[in-house]
């Protein structure tokens, strides 16, 4: 049973298990403050963000230069929603129209049969996951 699952798979949903905690205590327990709910989302989110960037970089190969640039700009992007949230602006619309380009463009780069399955049965649903979870957060 144990050789069966796969061990990325599991801790990449395992990584979503602070948004129900938060959305769990947001709407049944009140136990968080809000301020510091919504602040570790968004840094929590940027992680999550600049993490999904990075891996499609190997460096045992060599890299279209589109990968590159790609696997870059979440990086690029995550200081610029840190500076906005540290100027008090709003970044939760922001971080969920980041999240669902960052899926629309991967679905580009993941070609191979096994990319895809991956792409459909990982990206896709934890995408989801977490583009609702920070809607409801924010509500």
């Amino acid at each position: 049973m144990l050789k069966k699952i796969n061990l990325q798979f599991l801790i990449s949903y395992l990584g979503i298990l602070p948004f129900f905690i938060i959305l769990f205590d947001k709407f049944f327990l009140f136990q968080l403050d809000a301020n510091i709910m919504k602040d570790f989302i968004i840094f929590y989110s940027l992680i999550i963000f600049v993490f999904i960037g990075a891996i499609n970089w190997n460096l045992k190969k060599q890299l279209s230069n589109k990968v590159i640039f790609l696997g870059f700009i979440p990086s690029l992007l995550s200081v610029f929603v840190i500076l906005l949230f540290l100027y008090s602006y709003e970044v939760f619309l922001l971080l969920i129209f980041f999240f669902i380009f960052q899926l629309i463009f991967d679905n580009f780069i993941y070609k191979e049969k096994i990319m895809r399955i991956t792409y459909f049965s990982l990206r896709v649903p934890l995408t989801c996951i977490i583009v609702l979870s920070l809607i409801f957060i924010q509500l």
